[in-house]
């Protein structure tokens, strides 16, 4: 029985004139590793698998088609905070692009629009994640002592939701409103007493909160900018 979320990474490969690279003489190549923050390796709860990504145990021959990639959601990968390093590579293997990503749910990313994240530059004691709009998005905690998740609203949102958090934990929620602005935000059931976003056009919102165990507790008022 598969493990589920999953999600599948698809890649088409183009050149800056928008036509496709590799092929069967001078294939490009995807790399995918996942990796894990500090001393734990990362694994996947019940099996022996590091990462869905079985078929492709190495790197990934692209030769002008488009190419599909299992991997698990990191709804199920442990430790919290574990992140996939994908890379893109020449034919020579030389690195031409490469970024860390985290992925949830059970839906189709493609590569070329799929949103990186910022692995912190000093220790692991902070960590932002910029999260797509979604009219539900599921923010994913890091397991590190500040978590920031940055947002720009384009359309409204309607319901949030939120995992990965432990005891003690810091969570700073930064909301952007688009040029249009008026778009609502909605923070996950686990927020007390969430201040109001700013809704003029291009505002910007901000508040943190301390995990209790049960509830993300406001460390201050809302800021608005």
């Amino acid at each position: 029985m598969p493990l589920t979320p999953q999600i599948t990474l698809t890649a088409t490969l183009l050149d800056y004139s928008g036509a496709p690279i590799g092929s069967a003489l001078l294939p490009a190549y995807v790399r995918i590793a996942l990796c894990g923050f500090g001393q734990t390796l990362p694994c996947i709860p019940g099996t022996g698998m590091v990462g869905k990504i079985a078929s492709w145990p190495t790197d990934i021959p692209y030769v002008g088609a488009a190419i599909s990639v299992p991997l698990w959601g990191n709804d199920v990968i442990t430790p919290i905070g574990t992140y996939y390093s994908i890379a893109v590579l020449d034919a020579n293997k030389n690195v031409i692009q490469s970024g860390i990503y985290q992925f949830t749910g059970t839906h189709t990313i493609d590569l070329s629009n799929a949103v990186q994240i910022v692995q912190p530059a000093s220790s692991g004691s902070s960590f932002y994640v910029g999260v797509p709009f979604s009219a539900t998005p599921v923010f994913v905690g890091t397991g590190a002592l500040l978590t920031t998740f940055e947002i720009t609203l384009t359309g409204n949102m309607s319901a949030s939701s939120i995992t990965g958090l432990a005891l003690g934990q810091l969570v700073s929620f930064i909301i952007h409103q688009d040029a249009i602005g008026g778009r609502t935000f909605v923070f996950p059931p686990a927020v007390v007493n969430g201040g109001s976003i700013k809704p003029a056009p291009n505002g910007t919102s901000s508040q943190l909160f301390a995990f209790n165990g049960s509830n993300l507790i406001p460390q201050g008022p809302m800021t608005w900018q």
